[in-house]
Order: structure tokens, then C-alpha cells, then sequence
């Protein structure tokens, strides 16, 4: 018998792993060994998840700033922890990556589309030269587009000078069989292979409703932070109760808090799912009614993180033991990116 084939990856900006799990997920239904040969994040919390969850595959993971290890300049010759990046050896398969994108969301009043961590961007694109991965992927918010850095079309046409066939797609999750509104800003690339038609081979015919993933949920013993949903104010289970008690999923003005009245545009703020409907794009703030559509479809209750993870398309043999406090629980799974993508992505290359 002959030793399966190992595929090398690499996740910059990993936090807790989404796109490592998709590629990790599609590497192993090809009969092939998944090796991560250099995965990075800053947070202390994303960082200790994924070296637990990941600790079978990994080669190199470093705990911090990714930007003091590469050169922003990209005619500089390489620096000596650059050529730790250099893979040529034993070959770099796939490279994802999720720069920062506060900077780029329209969430982000603050500093909107001119922000430091925008620059980061660029870095993913030194990588990217120093390593010279077959295949790579950067997914972020869609409105990075905007940035007052242009960073997309710099990084593409930096990319193409490289010697990458690269393209630009706004992705949609709800074709990815994501229950769930959510679209991401991607740029893809490859060396030597066809970037059309790897393209297209990201979409799936499968679509879900929240029904299809939380239904053998609903009567889950409710035990452990995972498991459990917030615990909700009086005012709130008052309107919850109107929501059910009225069979609606939108709540009147006059029924929110006086700072959630007037003239708004967050119809879904205190909103209840539908069971045979979709999500509204996740967030950090699933604990929260009041932070976005979260009640759910058929309990008088937010969700929990579990099925705030299967709506984000995360799997059920993660480990979340080590995760102490409910905001840090709430904070990955709501930032993680849907798997999916990344695995649709590698099966569309493997073939």
C-alpha cells in the first residue's frame, strides 16, 4: 500500500480555524494527510483553540503580529524569518488568509475604509511572494473594496505580477448550503492550473434552512456554556413572549427600548428566526436580541452557541473545552468564516 499524500496549507489571521477546518475536512474526503506547515494569529484565545483542535496537523504556529515577520516592501530582498516562509522545498499547497476587516466594515464608524490593520492586506500578499503557494484564497468583508488603501486592486496587481491567474468574487454563502445571509469579499489565485474554472467549481446546488441544521437540536439537554443560550433580561423575555404569543418575527417600535425607537433601519434587531428560513449574516452578538435576529424560530429563547455554530457551518467535533467565558465562546464562533468556502475551494483544485 502506498503512503497518502500529504497537502501542505497555510492560515494567516486563522482565529479559530474556519478555513483550516474546510481545507482539513476536503484533504481527508480526497484520501490525502492534511499538514499545516504555518498557521498565525494574534488572539491569545483563537491561538490556544486552534493549537488544541489542531495539534495533529500542525508544523508551525506562531502566537502573534504576523507584520513584524514580513517586509512591506515588495522589491526588498527576503529577511532571514522570511526564508522560514520560503516553502519551495516541500511546496506550499494552498495559503488562506482573513485579514483583519474592522477597518473595511461598515460597522466600523470609527475608522471606516482608512484604518492600519488595513494594511495587513498587503502583508498576506508578501506571503504569498515569499511562499508561492499553488493556491491561495483572502477572504474579507465586502466593502474592503473601498478601502481608502485600494489594497485589492494593489494586492491583485501585485499578485499577477507574481506570475498568479487570480480573480475577484463576492461570495454567497446561502449557494455554499450555509443557512445564512452572509456574503465575503474573496480573491483566489493559482499558479499553473485553470482560475475560470476553478471559480466556478465553488458553488454547490445544496441549500439549507435553519430547520435542516438545529433540528436535532431542539431538545438538547441544555448543559455547559456551549449548550446554554444567555440568560435574557425581564424586558426581553416579555418581548419574546410577544413574538411568539403573536406568532411574529419582527417586534413594533413601541415594544424596544426608547434608544431602539424612531427612525432606524435594524428591522431585525429583536427578531425571531424562521424554521424554514435562513440567518441573518452572524455575529459576535448572537447572545443578544438586541443585537441583531436572534431569537429562535421555535423556543422562547436567543440561540446557543451550538446552534450558532451549525448555522455557521461548523462542526460538531470541535472542541470548546478550554474556552472559559461566554464573550470569547460568542467572539469565534461569530467571526469564524463558514468552512465551506474553503472546502468547496480545495475540492474545486483537486477535482
Amino acid at each position: 500500500m502506498s503512503a497518502k499524500r500529504n497537502i501542505n496549507i497555510a492560515d494567516l489571521f486563522c482565529g479559530m480555524g474556519g478555513l483550516t477546518i474546510g481545507a482539513i475536512e476536503a484533504i481527508k474526503d480526497f484520501g490525502a494527510n492534511p499538514n499545516i506547515k504555518f498557521a498565525c494569529d494574534i488572539d491569545p484565545g483563537a491561538a490556544s483553540f486552534y493549537k488544541l483542535n489542531f495539534s495533529d496537523f500542525i508544523s508551525e504556529f506562531h502566537a502573534g503580529d504576523i507584520s513584524e515577520m514580513l517586509s512591506e516592501d515588495f522589491h526588498a530582498e527576503l529577511s532571514d524569518v522570511e526564508r522560514n516562509f520560503d516553502f519551495s522545498s516541500g511546496g506550499l499547497d494552498y495559503l488562506f488568509a482573513g485579514p483583519p476587516c474592522q477597518g473595511h466594515s461598515n460597522l466600523n464608524n470609527h475608522s471606516r475604509r482608512n484604518d492600519p490593520r488595513n494594511f495587513l492586506y498587503l502583508r498576506t500578499i508578501r506571503f504569498i511572494q515569499v511562499a508561492r503557494p499553488k493556491y491561495f484564497m483572502i477572504e474579507n468583508v465586502p466593502s474592503v473594496i473601498h478601502s481608502q488603501e485600494n489594497v485589492v486592486a494593489k494586492s491583485i496587481r501585485l499578485l499577477e505580477g507574481f506570475g498568479y491567474s487570480v480573480r475577484e468574487l463576492v461570495v454567497d454563502f446561502l449557494r455554499l448550503g450555509i443557512p445564512q445571509s452572509r456574503k465575503r469579499h474573496v480573491v483566489v489565485g493559482c499558479l499553473d492550473d485553470d482560475i475560470d474554472r476553478i471559480s466556478a467549481g465553488i458553488y454547490t446546488e445544496e441549500r439549507r434552512s435553519l430547520a435542516d441544521v438545529l433540528g436535532d437540536l431542539l431538545d438538547a439537554p441544555q448543559v455547559g456554556m456551549f449548550d446554554t443560550p444567555s440568560k435574557m433580561t425581564a424586558d426581553n423575555l416579555n418581548r419574546v413572549r410577544y413574538l411568539f404569543d403573536t406568532e411574529s418575527y419582527d417586534l413594533p417600535n413601541e415594544l424596544r427600548p426608547p434608544c431602539h425607537q424612531g427612525k432606524h433601519s435594524y428591522k431585525s434587531m429583536y427578531g425571531r428566526l424562521e424554521w424554514n428560513g435562513v440567518a441573518q449574516t452572524l455575529t459576535s452578538g448572537f447572545g443578544s436580541m438586541g443585537q441583531g435576529r436572534y431569537v429562535h424560530p421555535l423556543r422562547k429563547r436567543v440561540i446557543t452557541p451550538h446552534e450558532a455554530a451549525r448555522i455557521q457551518g461548523l462542526p460538531d467535533w470541535l472542541n470548546y473545552s478550554e474556552v472559559k467565558m461566554r464573550s470569547n465562546l460568542q467572539k469565534m464562533i461569530g467571526n469564524a468564516v463558514p468552512p465551506a468556502l474553503s472546502n468547496r475551494f480545495v475540492k474545486s483544485t483537486l477535482g
